[in-house]
This record gives C-alpha cells, structure tokens and sequence, in this order.
C-alpha cells in the first residue's frame, strides 16, 4: 500500500502522479490528504507522524510537500522495522523517525528510477517512482546510502506540577488549534488558563464543541490524543489570529 500526502489540493498534479506510480506497481495508492496548506512542511510533519499508526506494516508514505523543489534539498526514501518514507529531506519525517528509528536512508540518486528530468515536478519524476518501486522490492538500488537526515525544530511538549509548555502543531479545515499536547495531561481539569501570543485566556475543557454556547472557546481531546482548542461553530484560527509553531502555556 502506498499512501499519498500532499499539499497540492485538487489539482492535476495528484493523478499525474498516480498514473507514474500505477505504470509501475499494481498495490493500493491511498490518498490521506492533499489539502496540507501550501508549502507547510510542519503541519505535514505533524499530520503525518498522526496517520501511519493506523496503517498496516509494509505501507510505503509518499509525502510530498516540498518548498525547496529544484533546488539542493536532497530527495530521500527511508526503511524502518514496519514502514517505509519517501519525501524530500526538509524535516517533514521529524516526529515519525523518533517513533520509527531509521534502518537505512537512501538519496534518490540512481536516474534509472527516475521517470523524467523536470526541476519542479519532482513529484513525478522522482518521488513517486521511488515508492512504486519500494512496493516491487526495490530499495537499496534506488540512490546512495545516507548517514542522516534533515530535522526541524519543535518546541516538545513539557509539564510540570501545574503549567504545561507546547506548540501550535497545525489547524484542520474549520480553523481549530491542535496542538502538541497530550491530552492526558488534562484530565480531571474542568478548566485551564491558556496563555498564546501574549494573552491570556480562562478556557473550558469539555468533551465536545457543544458543550459550550456558539462562538465560545474551549479544549477538549481531538481525536488522536492531543489537546484541540476550538470555538464552537467558529474559526479559532481567524479569530484569534495565531499561527502555527506558536508556543502555548496552560496553567491550572
């Protein structure tokens, strides 16, 4: 199974691609999201380090959101006990590969598994026959053997006896605020002193959106375990104007 990540929207670009990939290979091509914001490799990080536990052993992540395309970043593919990565070396496999220790990382160097010469649709002509050749069983053939890999910084999520320190990791499509915090954390709080940009802010922490009144802010644990600060019928991220990688503190 290949799985398939991009910011490119609903553009020509997700089918070219496919078709490269399926003139190569016949295993199923999942499309998780195509909808990163334009150029965000860290909401591409997070979202991704939040996805693949939910797939089989084996699957190959093709995630390509790549702000340096035809310049000297370099074009990675990367084996681990259970899953395989191919995406460009901008620090979008930060929060995975400390999950997923690295067995082997290649350059995507050998032009014999290269589809064609373009310098801005590496997509095409390198990244996506890259994965449909991992699903043939082709790895090390694919480029030279790399030492290490590129990383970007985070700010962890840290907690002591009554503050906890975390970042904005990305919004989803409504605007809500998800952040790196684990939930967990916050339990049996009923509600928290929120501190973004500067302000401070008194918030509930309830179990669903509806458990405040309209346009009132609240957090309460999104669905894979983490903090989620959301306005009911609103747009957080509009209405408060912050951003992603912002630090967040949370008293109680």
């Amino acid at each position: 199974m290949i799985v398939f990540i991009t910011d490119w929207g609903n553009s020509h670009y997700v089918g070219i691609c496919k078709g490269v990939m399926r003139s190569i290979t016949d295993v199923e091509i999942v499309d998780l999201t195509h909808n990163i914001t334009p150029y965000n490799v860290r909401e591409a990080m997070y979202v991704l380090d939040r996805s693949v536990d939910w797939f089989p052993k084996g699957t190959i992540f093709l995630t390509v959101v790549d702000y340096g395309v035809g310049t000297a970043r370099k074009a990675i593919a990367v084996k681990t006990e259970k899953y395989y990565f191919v995406a460009p070396d901008n620090g979008l496999l930060t929060l995975v590969l400390e999950r997923h220790e690295p067995e082997k990382v290649v350059e995507l160097t050998n032009r014999k598994y290269h589809v064609g010469g373009s310098r801005t649709f590496h997509g095409r002509d390198i990244f996506s026959p890259a994965a449909a050749y991992i699903s043939k069983g082709i790895f090390d053939e694919l480029g030279t053997r790399l030492p290490n890999y590129a990383t970007l910084p985070y700010k962890r999520a840290h907690r002591s006896d009554h503050l906890i320190l975390g970042e904005i990791a990305y919004f989803d499509r409504f605007g809500n605020v998800e952040t790196n915090i684990p939930f967990e954390w916050l339990e049996d709080i009923s509600e928290v002193k929120l501190r973004v940009g500067g302000k401070t802010y008194k918030v509930p922490v309830v179990e669903t959106y509806a458990d405040v009144d309209e346009g009132e802010l609240l957090l309460h644990e999104d669905s894979t375990g983490y903090v989620e600060i959301a306005v009911n019928k609103g747009n957080a991220k509009s209405e408060y104007g912050w951003k992603d990688g912002q630090e967040i503190e949370i008293s109680f």
